[in-house]
């Protein structure tokens, strides 16, 4: 299986980054192939989406490049940590830039789309300072990427994980990398 890791945390000791290296390794053991896309220092990087006329959203070669990781990918894994109640930015403006309309799905009308990305899966995991249950109870984070962001693109959701209070313990950190082995 070809997946595609795609990680948002602006600091090089975060713990998304331990989690996506520990995903990427257990994938690679069960022979699944691995890209690894940190937003934050690939050669990748995007401005963020400006357009006069959504119609005609430029397409330029790092646009390009990163539609064909996610044409090569089965499976997209999504890697962040939840500021203020979501991904952070540069998260959202890659699914803006990338997930487009003509790629993603398709207008057939305004209030109907077909999805063009069928066959490929989603995992989403995340981190938090406060509780898990605060983010799956309250905040319904995992239905607005499910709903609005996956589904919308024809895409499965295979799992959507909030490993909380991610600040209070280190002990912690190694049961939820011992988690990640039932992802793989």
């Amino acid at each position: 299986m070809n997946k595609l890791i795609i990680t948002a945390n602006p600091s090089s000791q975060g713990f998304t980054h331990k989690i996506a290296d520990t995903l990427a390794k257990l994938s690679t053991d069960k022979w699944d192939k691995i890209e690894l896309l940190n937003l934050y220092t690939t050669p990748l990087r995007q401005d963020f989406l400006t357009y006069e006329d959504k119609k005609d959203q430029p397409k330029d070669s790092i646009t390009s490049k990163i539609q064909e990781k996610i044409i090569w990918a089965d499976e997209l894994v999504f890697i962040f940590p939840i500021w203020w109640g979501d991904a952070p930015a540069i998260m959202k403006n890659f699914l803006d830039c990338n997930f487009s309309a003509g790629f993603a799905f398709k207008y057939v009308t305004w209030w109907k789309a077909v999805w063009l990305l069928h066959g490929k899966s989603a995992r989403i995991i995340t981190t938090s300072g406060a509780p898990s249950f605060f983010y799956k109870v309250l905040l319904h984070i995992q239905w607005l990427w499910k709903m609005n962001r996956i589904d919308y693109c024809g895409i499965k959701q295979k799992s959507f994980t909030v490993f909380g209070n991610i600040d209070r313990s280190k002990t912690d950190r190694n049961v939820y990398l011992k988690k990640i082995q039932s992802l793989v």
